[in-house]
């Protein structure tokens, strides 16, 4: 049954790779049911609250680690200006896989 306020249409065309990432979350529902979700969950992530300075570093770690070169600068910066930075400090135990 679709919603007769839904007046707009987008077509989308995903490679196979994406749409084994989509299927992946959908739990279920359809596909189009998945998107809906997945940009009402990216609005409301939009206007929440400001990730706290430990989420940041978190995901500049995982995005480091996939080879993102951009987030490893970022984060060797962010972890090197904190005051409590030593010689073991924070990057050197991510480096390590301590983390």
């Amino acid at each position: 049954m679709t919603d007769k306020r839904r007046q707009e249409r987008v077509d989308v065309r995903l490679n196979a790779d994406e749409v084994a990432k989509l299927d992946a979350v959908r739990h279920g529902r359809t596909r189009s049911a998945a998107i809906r979700a997945l940009i009402r969950d990216a609005h409301g992530a939009a206007t929440g609250p400001d990730p706290t300075h430990e989420e940041v570093l978190g995901v500049l770690a995982a995005m480091a680690r996939d080879g993102k070169v951009a987030a490893a600068v970022a984060l060797e910066r962010a972890l090197r200006d904190r005051e409590d930075a030593g010689q073991d400090d924070e990057l050197d135990r991510i480096l390590r896989g301590d983390a």
